[in-house]
């Protein structure tokens, strides 16, 4: 897929090569490990480990990802994506999250968790980014995993990286 057939909004769902990566496709048996989300001028917005949520090329992922759209985005809610995932650059990372997240895919327990104003994790920033702007990719999960991102059936495959 070209980057030019991008929209803002669109989610990038990676397939990670790495440990870190490849063991959490296995706990959530899951091919995707990672999610982005396109920004425009071929960049990404992402929340990503021992960094904070910034931008990144799109090229970063070529031959690792898949890209996903939501239908139900209009051209008003894609500005009000780019607001909303624009002002999240310069949060943390949710390690303690990821831990919850293990549990849950690990026991199907959901442990009591409040998330942190300013932090994280990949999936969680961009399923709140959608949230906030009014639609819910995946109602019913408070904590959404790069699989249960996935799994949205508001969000169709259209390509990939």
């Amino acid at each position: 897929m070209d980057q030019r057939d991008l929209r803002i909004g669109d989610l990038i769902l990676v397939r990670g090569t790495g440990f870190i990566s490849e063991a959490i496709e296995a706990v959530e048996h899951s091919q995707y490990s990672h999610v982005a989300g396109f920004v425009g001028h071929k960049e990404l917005i992402e929340a990503e480990g021992f960094r904070q949520t910034g931008y990144a090329p799109v090229s970063k992922y070529k031959g690792q990802a898949d890209v996903f759209r939501c239908m139900f985005a209009d051209r008003e809610s894609r500005q009000n994506i780019l607001e909303h995932a624009t002002y999240q650059v310069g949060g943390r990372y949710d390690y303690a999250l990821l831990f919850v997240e293990l549990i849950r895919y690990w026991t199907r327990i959901l442990l009591p968790y409040k998330e942190p104003s300013n932090a994280r994790i990949c999936s969680v920033l961009w399923a709140d980014i959608y949230r906030d702007i009014g639609i819910d990719l995946c109602p019913g999960i408070k904590y959404p995993s790069p699989a249960d991102v996935a799994g949205s059936k508001l969000l169709i495959k259209i390509g990939s990286l």
